[in-house]
């Protein structure tokens, strides 16, 4: 059995209008057409729908509940479309991100309310990691889109530079350091020096940054968080090595100076298989993090 949704488009006007041509001008087909959509589903379903009483049809007990069974079903196809149409416009659909920190909070957090507010509708789910781990689950699709440094040939995946990013030393106010407007690697010399892990991009411009010095002037201890480390420095414990955002400084207690003779310079963007398989809604959010004033370098 084949049934046309057409066809039952056209029964439950007929049911509803209880006639045939009121149902051919609701429609705008031709009084003939309903005739044969309706003479057809009837053939297929091998039941008579409507018994003809002149010019006024009357449902039968079949046709009774074929017409609650086919409310029901295009209800639900009206749904469908609209939910289609909603995703093929941005505006429904879902979207799965990743970011590194402190990218995500100093930069996208203000990006991804604004998006969640005038798109609601959008299942959105960020999550915060390193950037090879958010290259490795772009590259098995588990995320639709990455915003991290550029990731390893060997992932295969398309790379779109965003802004690039410098690392600075983080330190109290009451650090004599404080005081000057940049800092010299070897003014780190006999100072605790707080980093990351060895797996976060910003671990690894530095030590490329100081891998030259030998010895090392000073003694590290891996932290793996920035909120960490503010927190230590706050405590009058090292200085921290991190990106020169200004949202990470605390007026009164803490500042980020640029080096003097260094440039550790990172550079982070989108990494993603194929823009052609990105859903609208995916492609959106990249457009309101490339054009949102925040999301510029500071």
């Amino acid at each position: 059995m084949t049934m046309d949704l057409r066809a039952l488009k056209t029964f439950e006007a007929c049911v509803r209008l209880g006639h045939f041509l009121k149902a051919a001008e609701e429609l705008q087909y031709a009084p003939s057409t309903v005739t044969l959509q309706i003479q057809r589903l009837e053939a297929d379903l091998g039941v008579s729908l409507f018994v003809r009483d002149g010019k006024r049809v009357i449902v039968t007990e079949a046709g009774r509940w074929l017409h609650r069974e086919a409310l029901v079903l295009l209800k639900s196809i009206g749904s469908i479309r609209q939910t289609v149409s909603d995703i093929g416009a941005g505006d429904k659909g879902t979207v799965r991100f990743g970011s590194i920190e402190p990218v995500a909070s100093q930069r996208l957090a203000s990006v991804i309310a604004d998006f969640c507010r005038n798109r609601p509708n959008v299942e959105l789910t960020m999550e915060i990691g390193g950037s090879r781990s958010i290259a490795e689950r772009v590259r098995t699709g588990e995320l639709d889109f990455g915003v991290c440094s550029t990731p390893s040939a060997n992932y295969r995946l398309e790379f779109e530079p965003l802004l690039e990013e410098r690392l600075g030393v983080m330190l109290n106010v009451n650090h004599p350091l404080a005081e000057r407007a940049s800092i010299a690697v070897s003014d780190l010399a006999g100072l605790t020096v707080l980093v990351k892990e060895p797996t976060c991009i910003y671990r690894e411009i530095w030590e490329r940054t100081v891998g030259t010095i030998e010895p090392t002037p000073f003694s590290c201890i891996e932290v793996g968080s920035f909120f960490v480390i503010q927190q230590m420095i706050q405590e009058e414990f090292g200085v921290g090595i991190v990106p020169l955002y200004q949202g990470l400084e605390q007026s009164g207690s803490l500042v980020i100076r640029p080096f003097a003779d260094r440039n550790p310079v990172v550079t982070i963007g989108f990494a993603y298989k194929d823009k052609t398989f990105l859903g609208k809604a995916a492609l959106r959010l990249m457009n309101a993090i490339k054009s949102f004033p925040e999301s510029l370098p500071l």
